[in-house]
């Protein structure tokens, strides 16, 4: 077999395995995303289509630099144990890659959840139409009394 069946093989192998698990990976992980964003599912999704674009981006780019389009110096130009042997590399090379961003993304997916919930909890304080938060306390501030004093006290005296 000539040198360039087997990139050509490799690249609709390595084309395959992207546009299957990504899906794949999506459907699985859907409950677990939205139970992480489940306080505010609009951002989960909004999440969840970056990090759609995120993964496609990165994988094609490993597809794309590590394509070859001239055998190197140590190939010849029927298929060898050198060449089998770097192929075999960046097929291992791309699954590992997926693997780790994949378990990045499992395990920062709660950190993330919380800040961009934070960011919204934030948002919320100080507003009238915010309800009292957990801890009994109101989100909105007290009224200032007559002398503009928040808090309705007067100058340290006692009513």
């Amino acid at each position: 077999m000539a040198w360039w069946v087997l990139e050509l093989i490799l690249t609709v192998v390595l084309i395959s395995i992207v546009l299957f698990l990504g899906p794949f990976i999506k459907r699985f992980g859907r409950s677990y995303a939205a139970d992480v964003f489940r306080a505010n599912p609009r951002t989960g999704k909004s999440y969840m289509v970056l990090m759609d674009i995120a993964y496609y981006l990165i994988f094609m780019a490993f597809i794309l630099f590590t394509a070859t389009f001239e055998p190197r110096d140590d190939w010849s130009d029927t298929v060898t144990a050198v060449q089998l042997e770097d192929v075999l590399i960046r097929l291992g090379g791309m699954l590992l890659l997926m693997g780790v961003l994949h378990g990045l993304n499992v395990l920062s997916l709660p950190v993330m959840g919380r800040l961009l919930g934070l960011g919204r909890d934030l948002a919320a304080i100080g507003t009238p139409s915010s309800p009292a938060r957990p801890d009994g306390f109101s989100r909105v501030p007290p009224p200032a009394d007559e002398d503009g004093d928040p808090g309705g006290e007067r100058d340290g005296s006692v009513p």
